[in-house]
């Protein structure tokens, strides 16, 4: 119920924010300046709508006590947006790269570039499996690690570019939402290398949901000032603005898929069963859920009677008479 509700949150904060941000960029911006003619009231409207519902997200995300188990998965959707954002970020990453990156911090976005096209592929990868229904980074756990690197190394790049600019509104969401997609990335590559899977099986939710509201709002955003002929007011590029819409689309359909897919048990409730019905471990399916018949205690011969339909009957097995020693 938690997480319905953080999903409801997530709806009504992007149906507030993202229409309001593309109102700023179309109606309010100056185009010379880049600035807007508002005073500032959109903008706050923006920051304190975005802070509260990412808040209650959190939140709610956090308390959804029904743990999802993941599991080999196999999914479109994830496999289409994961390929779409692969190559978005490698084309990306390649065009600054023979580009000669920003003017500033050269050596930085030269090393984000190459890390990039490396993410990209991994990214791929990933897609690749989703579409098969395969699961190749439980083996090769390092590989899973390079998107949350290229995460790391692009708001590190941030923090050394916004140092010596002037602070803006756009600069802080694009951190934010940059913040919040290399926590994802790096709670997916523990579930993907089977890593703490409880504890990142909540934590994709309370930092995947965030990163795809803001890449949304962000992302749209940036990618409709550019094409609308105004001065972009933050310094992000717009290549990463495509970038980040892409990969909202693939982290909504990833943790749809894995929301969808996983086991209805909580994680906890099948760890106590498990120990205290061992032999019922041998009886759960592909997926690891356990039939609800067998969850309830019952003696063995009760079941298979109730599940034998026949006239003969199961009976409790008790010593023989003729056995006894007396």
């Amino acid at each position: 119920m938690k997480m319905k509700s953080a999903l409801i949150v997530f709806a009504v904060t992007l149906l507030i924010t993202l229409p309001t941000r593309l109102y700023q960029v179309f109606c309010l911006t100056d185009k010379k300046t880049g600035f807007y003619t508002d005073g500032g009231a959109t903008t706050a409207i923006i920051s304190i709508v975005l802070a509260v519902g990412i808040l209650l997200i959190i939140v709610m995300s956090y308390m959804d006590h029904h743990v999802r188990v993941y599991h080999t998965i196999r999914s479109v959707s994830a496999a289409v947006f994961g390929t779409l954002a692969g190559l978005s970020l490698i084309v990306e990453s390649a065009a600054s790269l023979l580009g000669g990156g920003s003017s500033q911090n050269h050596t930085m976005y030269m090393i984000l570039s190459v890390i990039g096209i490396a993410a990209g592929i991994v990214l791929i990868l990933i897609s690749y499996d989703f579409a098969v229904g395969e699961n190749r980074f439980s083996n090769y756990p390092l590989l899973a690690l390079i998107l949350p690197i290229w995460g790391c190394t692009s708001l590190v790049a941030l923090f050394i570019t916004y140092v010596a600019v002037v602070n803006v509104s756009e600069n802080i969401y694009d951190t934010f939402a940059v913040i919040f997609l290399l926590l994802f990335l790096f709670a997916q590559a523990k579930m993907l290398a089977g890593v703490e899977n409880e504890k990142s099986s909540r934590m994709i939710y309370v930092f995947g949901i965030p990163a795809t509201l803001l890449s949304l709002v962000t992302g749209i955003s940036g990618v409709a000032e550019f094409f609308s002929g105004s001065v972009l007011a933050g310094y992000f590029p717009v290549g990463l603005h495509f970038v980040n819409v892409m990969m909202a689309l693939y982290v909504a359909a990833f943790l749809y898929t894995v929301y969808r897919l996983s086991p209805k048990y909580d994680i906890i409730e099948k760890t106590e069963l498990q120990e205290s019905q061992p032999s019922l471990q041998a009886d759960s399916d592909e997926s690891g859920a356990i039939p609800p018949e067998l969850t309830e205690k019952k003696s063995c011969w009760a079941f298979l009677t109730e599940a034998y339909q026949s006239e003969e009957k199961f009976m409790e097995r008790v010593p023989s008479p003729f056995n006894s020693k007396s």
